[in-house]
């Protein structure tokens, strides 16, 4: 698990859906209310963007200017207003530079993504390092936000494409063993308690991350600093075995 990453596409929806991500990602939201959760306010100093100038309002008001000028004055009330990358290196990453590792992770957002780059920031005052991309899913004049991310066999593709293009020249792997269902659900619950008091609590993602949390634990476990033994699967005696009545027909004890 140590040396596993994070790589995420959600949907940002909402009238005003990129603008309170961006608020959360350019750390708007803990200037306003002070820093929670598992921010540590003495090194919000230490997050920068690679992309995207102004505040989370400028930003947002360029997305909506943009879809004008495309003839797109009301969007589709459950439509998707923009797509959201999560790229994250494991906790021990402090240690290192890590901005060459976000730099490519940027590079491979403006290759392999379609729509506009709104927006690029990485964060350094939480367990592990990590960055958010977020894209206006505008392509040929409409809004093509479900496209983007598509199913899961696409998002499948892109998963495997950031790996083999960048994370694996960073020597990070693609994920650490499946968890058990039972153990899964145990590790869950221990990062949604974790992030009880988190501000990505009130994001407009959290519906998102909270349905990625539950299929998938084991990365944000690890981006927190969670750890959770998988408890060891009884064998079964020989008598047990031969005694069990199994799928197929009952069968007589020997």
């Amino acid at each position: 698990m140590a040396s596993s990453h994070i790589f995420r596409l959600g949907r940002i929806k909402g009238k005003n859906g990129i603008e309170e991500a961006l608020k959360h990602n350019r750390r708007e939201i803990q200037h306003d209310r002070g820093a929670g959760g598992h921010i540590a306010p003495e090194r919000i100093k230490l997050n920068y963007s690679l992309h995207g100038a102004g505040n989370a309002r400028e930003i947002a008001v360029r997305a909506k200017v943009a879809m004008l000028e495309a003839g797109i004055e009301t969007p589709r009330k459950n439509g998707v207003m923009g797509v959201e990358i999560l790229f994250s290196l494991p906790i021990d990453r402090h240690q290192q530079d890590s901005r060459p590792f976000f730099e490519d992770c940027l590079s491979w957002v403006q290759r392999n993504m379609q729509g506009e780059l709104l927006a690029f920031d990485i964060h350094l005052d939480e367990a592990a390092p990590h960055a958010h991309a977020v894209i206006l899913p505008l392509v040929g004049g409409r809004m093509q936000g479900r496209d983007l991310i598509g199913n899961t066999g696409n998002m499948n593709r892109l998963r495997n494409l950031f790996y083999s293009e960048v994370a694996k020249r960073y020597g990070l792997s693609q994920g650490s063993a499946k968890l058990g269902e039972k153990d899964k659900a145990v590790l869950a619950r221990q990062v949604i308690e974790a992030l009880s008091n988190d501000p990505m609590r009130y994001s407009a993602l959290w519906s998102f991350v909270r349905d990625a949390i539950h299929a998938d634990p084991t990365p944000y476990a690890q981006h927190l600093g969670l750890t959770h033994q998988p408890s060891k699967r009884q064998r079964k005696s020989f008598v047990q075995i031969m005694t069990s009545v199994g799928h197929g027909k009952t069968q007589n004890a020997i």
